[in-house]
């Protein structure tokens, strides 16, 4: 067995104290009145109770750290029955001859007309032996028992921690590495773009095209970049890639409508791009007719919602998400569980309009939980 495989559970030496004095309190109590009301009625003082009882109890104070020992080095899921079995029955009988060999030592130098009225001391060894085991061995069961209780309960409070930990863990590295297939997407696509351009002859539109890629890859390359950023900034990155798409598509009209007061609400990191991403690809770009892009946010009570709508020909017969909704859609469940939705429909008026809803809040709630 593996040495203290079982959570040590400390209790407080005065709070040991404090129990040790209570119940040897209520001991001397017991022992006087049962003096005084049986035969032959001897009327003891409470100090007569007290040099009686009090050193069995703060004795066994002193012995809960041995036991707690104990319980660590042998836990009961990993003792065989007999060998274990045979081990706390040694321990138990060594225990309670020491505590009561004691107890009389600690007796013995406590002023012995305090012991006037009932003497503590056995006449015989036997007597000695049989005394420590029938008055002892219960209560160092009981208290031995605890002990392990309270070592479980400890073990079970650590592995639910861990678990705890690694969850978060767990998610932090999912969200990472959604992320990281966000941006190859993102950037394989933009640079087909100023393909088109360069090949197209229009140079001076591809330069600006590239100025505006490099800034925006010096957003998504940033080192340590929150989960969560304020929409004002979701905003203005998405800004910057819409002005990429207009230089190759002059028909491409933007309109962004965002309340003042959802500015500040935090939103994941690139939640838009890729919707905005898929509103070009599969709509506009799929129709001759089709050019506008509407991006809203409003605030809804204690939710912020944001939609995204093209006027393309609507959603495809096969209603399927692509790589970008579902890596959304997945970095959303992660990041709030049930307090999310995003939603892909064909409104009136035709297009497809995409519409997140998310907690509103003003705080980075996963830069305060890695913090901690």
């Amino acid at each position: 067995m593996r040495a203290d495989a079982t959570p040590g559970v400390r209790i407080p030496p005065l709070l040991l104290v404090l129990l040790a004095t209570l119940f040897g309190m209520v001991a001397a109590w017991q022992h006087v009145y049962g003096m005084a009301q049986y035969p032959p009625h001897v009327h003891a003082p409470l100090a007569h109770g007290m040099a009686m009882r009090m050193p069995f109890w703060f004795l066994w104070a002193l012995f809960v750290p041995g036991m707690q020992w104990f319980a660590r080095r042998w836990p009961l899921d990993r003792m065989r029955w007999l060998p274990g079995t045979a081990l706390m029955l040694s321990v138990a009988i060594a225990a309670v001859l020491a505590h009561g060999a004691l107890e009389l030592g600690v007796q013995r130098l406590l002023p012995q007309r305090l012991f006037l009225m009932g003497s503590p001391y056995p006449r015989t060894f036997e007597q000695f032996v049989i005394g420590a085991v029938t008055s002892r061995l219960g209560l160092y069961a009981i208290l031995l028992g605890g002990v392990y209780c309270a070592a479980y309960y400890a073990r079970y409070r650590e592995r639910e921690l861990a678990a705890s930990q690694l969850q978060g863990q767990l998610a932090r590295a999912q969200l990472q590495a959604l992320r990281m297939q966000l941006n190859p997407h993102f950037l394989f696509n933009a640079m087909n773009s100023i393909s088109m351009l360069v090949r197209g002859g229009r140079n001076a539109e591809a330069v600006r095209m590239l100025a505006g890629l490099g800034d925006l890859l010096r957003d998504v390359l940033e080192e340590d970049r929150p989960h969560e950023v304020p929409l004002r900034d979701e905003l203005a990155f998405l800004e910057r890639y819409l002005a990429i798409e207009q230089i190759r598509a002059d028909r491409l009209e933007v309109r962004i409508d965002a309340e003042p007061e959802t500015l500040d609400a935090r939103v994941p990191t690139l939640i838009l791009q890729p919707i905005v991403e898929n509103a070009i690809r599969h709509g506009i770009a799929r129709s001759r007719a089709a050019g506008l892009l509407e991006i809203e946010a409003r605030r809804e009570g204690g939710t912020l919602r944001l939609s995204v709508r093209d006027d393309g020909p609507g959603i495809a017969a096969n209603g399927r998400d692509g790589v970008g909704l579902a890596n959304t859609r997945a970095r959303l469940a992660r990041m709030y569980g049930d307090e999310q939705a995003l939603d892909l429909e064909s409104p009136a008026g035709g297009g497809a309009r995409v519409t997140i809803r998310l907690p509103f809040h003003r705080r980075d709630a996963f830069a305060d939980e890695e913090a901690a």
